[in-house]
């Protein structure tokens, strides 16, 4: 009998919703949006964090990045005339081997070390020339940084030992220099200041993002350059040394850099942190300033994680506010329905239907709205967001827990807002709503 009661109920409620459908579409419109921007502002930040974490993830959680920088007594007299400065003085700053063999040495945890030297220069193939930078480095480059291999093979031990002219250049290099040609035991040069030198290609590298490729050096305009040739340290040192001669828009800078980044694995992750201390001890023997700076991704990512937290909440105050207006919308509506129909609510007190029932009533209608236009919402915020993600390649990450927040939301609101007509209905008195016209 009581499932009846309540059969009868959603019949009646289905039939009053049909009655006015226009009416009952634009007190959905409030529920709608509100899931609709829950769901889609959440999978946007979703996706976006998702995105840096794993550029900082790509660095590894378990380096530990060292680079080398002016120490601020340099900086503060680059702020002079470059051309006079350094045409009596050469900049000497920085990383150098010893460096890498003293935190090898004496930090404990420590499973390799990544020492790395980098050089602007133009890469050179026919008539096409490249701004690029070069980049001297060990053979275990692609297992630090989780780069992948194209085609080819990279620098191995024999060629690091024979300081041998071979290298390995990025895939957006190879797009540029070679046009879609295969550039596999080509031959390009590759011209700096000084001088110029000829490398055989054996393979192609694709970075994993560009945040492993940092520090970036700059072109002449200032934009970051994404060209990398990758050649053995020791014939990086055996061709170049330490000094590096650099003239571009209309400056002259001379500096001599033993070590431009070092990078340091760790065997796990909860070393890392503990040994930052260490390493500050290495680095600063022999130092008069501090000429290094030291990054640490698995902080970085720490802290991003924390930022994501309090960006998702915003997103979702933000989001809630449009419940909050469908909310508004839908007590509205049905307090004006408890109006309209005041003489329908008299006829069923007067054939016998309780305080109860009405609220029942109402309260179903209510209901109805909220999860025709929840389901709606849900719909269309998984499909924008599958439209973002496929068609506008951008990442967007629909999570569970946001599709169920979203939808539960928006029942609530909708319950919440729909009681206060529903006891209003109920409390009518009989004789006044027959009266009603």
């Amino acid at each position: 009998m009581r499932g009846f009661f309540f059969i009868r109920i959603i019949q009646v409620g289905f039939k009053s919703l049909r009655l006015h459908k226009l009416r009952s579409m634009l007190t959905m419109l409030g529920m709608i949006i509100g899931v609709w921007a829950v769901i889609t502002l959440v999978a946007i930040g979703e996706g976006a964090s998702h995105d840096a974490q794993e550029a900082i993830k790509s660095l590894g959680a378990k380096n530990v990045i060292i680079r080398s920088i002016k120490p601020p007594s340099m900086r503060t007299q680059m702020h002079g005339n470059w051309e006079s400065f350094f045409r009596r003085w050469m900049a000497v700053y920085g990383l150098k081997r010893q460096d890498a063999v003293q935190i090898k040495k004496t930090v404990p945890g420590v499973k390799r070390v990544l020492p790395m030297l980098t050089k602007r220069m133009n890469a050179v193939h026919g008539v096409r020339e490249v701004d690029c930078q070069l980049i001297g480095t060990f053979p275990y480059y692609p297992e630090f940084t989780q780069a992948e291999m194209v085609v080819g093979q990279f620098l191995n031990e024999e060629e690091e030992n024979s300081k041998v002219s071979s290298c390995v250049i990025s895939l957006s290099l190879a797009e540029r220099l070679f046009a879609g040609h295969n550039p596999l035991l080509e031959k390009i040069v590759v011209r700096g200041y000084e001088s110029s030198q000829v490398f055989q290609v054996k393979g192609v590298l694709q970075e994993r993002v560009d945040a492993e490729k940092l520090p970036q050096l700059a072109d002449s305009l200032g934009r970051t350059i994404t060209a990398n040739v990758y050649v053995p340290l020791s014939t990086f040192n055996a061709l170049y040394g330490v000094k590096n001669v650099d003239r571009s828009v209309g400056n002259l800078k001379l500096e001599a850099v033993e070590l431009t980044e070092i990078r340091v694995e760790f065997e796990s992750v909860e070393q890392v942190l503990s040994s930052l201390p260490l390493i500050h001890e290495a680095l600063r023997a022999g130092r008069d300033e501090r000429d290094f700076e030291i990054v640490v991704p698995i902080r970085e990512l720490n802290a991003l994680q924390k930022q994501k937290a309090r960006d998702t909440r915003m997103l979702l105050y933000i989001a809630c506010i449009s419940l909050l207006v469908g909310g508004i919308g839908i007590m509205n509506i049905m307090l004006a329905t408890v109006t309209e129909r005041t003489r329908e609510i008299g006829v069923r007190r007067a054939l016998g239907a309780t305080r109860r029932d009405i609220t029942i009533q109402f309260l179903v209608e209510t209901l109805m709205l909220c999860l025709f236009g929840g389901c709606v919402g849900v719909i269309g915020g998984w499909l924008f967001a599958a439209f973002r993600h496929n068609i506008l390649e951008t990442t967007t990450i629909v999570t569970e827990w946001s599709v169920i927040l979203a939808f539960g939301l928006s029942v609530t609101v909708g319950l919440i807002f729909g009681l206060y007509p529903a006891r209003r209905a109920a409390l009518l008195d009989p004789i006044e709503a027959l009266r009603h016209s």
